[in-house]
């Protein structure tokens, strides 16, 4: 093992020592507890990973090799009080002192407990979204790249509050805040052990679920993290509508209401006036046994057979705001995107996407440009909900570059 290895491995524990001090005293949100080395990937081992994750025409040559870790942050819960929250983040190592972005990832849905974090995905047995070999396509091409658990996984006596903007988007400005958080604790060790130290500009970027995680970020960014150099948002397929996600994906719904009954109250979330008698004997022994992947196979695809009528034809006829005004309340404060910022974004949809159809697109694109957003859309013919990341890879860097380099990436709000 290298001096400079050796070098880096004993600073991260001395992080960690730290750490657990920090802990005691209730540390900021985006402070690092704990820090784990967990390999090498070079450059070798990197090319077939993005060969076989990407379509021909999309695959980039690998240009670093990476050095993964996992790592432990603090955010805060809803009362403000901090949490834990467990990350993978992915460092490009080079000879030279460099500075380089951050991308910090929103995953897309897995489930409600620890064993369907994103961290854990084994690829060779569910594969949810193939996280790893995504992250490593993003970091060898120059970024230091951070992918958190969302907040109640890892923690046995929580759930993750799934579909909660607030608690998504503090994860997420938290992640960022992390990276150099790490960084600041070392003085100069990064540029001596890898060669990176974090540029100004953090991009934040997720996948279907992860979207709403990242524009919730964007709305709050300007109140929660100032101090975060916030360059840009890019959502893949993102979700940011809740009504018509219940109608287009409704096997999630359960994990939703129950997730919100858990966070908000079952005062003002009764799942019990959401779905057929038939589902609610066992409604949480499901949530809390099957991961999203399982739910495809168990709960029904049909509205009619998985919700009351009474609710579906509220919900088709949006008329909650009448009928269920509380809940209606909470969708809407769980739909993100509508605060104005300079802070351009990037959208990515397939127009063979059933889970968010076009038409679910232009619903957000239209009152989104209309307040004045910066927004760069990437329309990808013939492509699903499940392709989207990667049909789009060789635009998301050209997009990041020309931010990067100081130029204003395409505003397409402009011809609507």
């Amino acid at each position: 093992m290298s001096y400079s290895r050796i070098l880096l491995l004993i600073l991260f524990m001395l992080v960690a020592v730290s750490g657990a001090t920090l802990a005691d005293s209730d540390p900021a949100p985006g402070e690092i507890l704990q820090s784990e080395y967990m390999t090498e990937h070079d450059i070798a081992a990197i090319r077939p990973i993005v060969d076989n994750f990407y379509p021909p025409e999309q695959v980039i040559a690998p240009q670093y090799a990476v050095d993964e870790y996992q790592i432990r942050l603090t955010s805060l819960n809803r009362d403000g009080e901090p949490i834990e929250i467990l990350a993978q983040l992915y460092i490009p190592r080079t000879e030279d002192a460099t500075e380089m972005p951050v991308y910090v990832m929103g995953a897309g849905s897995s489930g409600l407990v620890d064993a369907c974090a994103p961290s854990r995905e084994q690829p060779s047995v569910q594969n949810w979204g193939s996280y790893r070999a995504f992250l490593l396509s993003i970091a060898t091409q120059g970024y230091i790249t951070i992918m958190p658990d969302y907040a109640g996984f890892n923690d046995p006596d929580s759930i993750q509050p799934y579909y909660v903007a607030e608690m998504a988007g503090k994860v997420m400005l938290d992640a960022g805040r992390a990276v150099y958080d790490l960084y600041d604790s070392g003085d100069d060790w990064q540029a001596e052990s890898t060669g990176v130290t974090p540029d100004e500009l953090v991009f934040m970027a997720g996948y279907s679920q992860g979207g709403q995680s990242i524009f919730a970020a964007k709305d709050m960014w300007q109140d929660y993290a100032p101090e975060l150099p916030l360059a840009g948002v890019i959502g893949y397929a993102p979700v940011v509508n809740m009504q018509y996600h219940m109608l287009r994906l409704p096997q999630l719904a359960p994990y939703r209401m129950y997730a919100w009954a858990d966070y908000y109250g079952a005062d003002l979330v009764n799942y019990e006036e959401v779905f057929a008698d038939g589902w609610l004997a066992t409604l949480e022994e499901d949530v809390l046994r099957l991961c999203v992947i399982d739910a495809a196979g168990y709960f029904s695809a049909s509205p009619a057979e998985l919700y009351r009528p009474e609710f579906l034809v509220s919900l088709q006829n949006e008329t909650l705001d009448e009928d269920y005004p509380d809940l209606y309340e909470l969708f809407e404060m769980n739909n993100p995107g509508f605060v104005q910022n300079d802070v351009p974004a990037l959208i990515i949809q397939g127009t063979l996407d059933n889970t968010l159809p076009m038409w679910v697109h232009e619903a957000f694109v239209e009152p989104y440009c209309e307040i004045g957003n910066h927004l760069t859309e990437f329309i990808a013919e013939d492509v699903t909900h499940f392709t989207v990341r990667q049909v789009s890879y060789r635009f998301v860097m050209e997009w990041m570059q020309t931010i990067a380099s100081g130029e204003t990436p395409r505003n397409d709000c402009l011809d609507r």
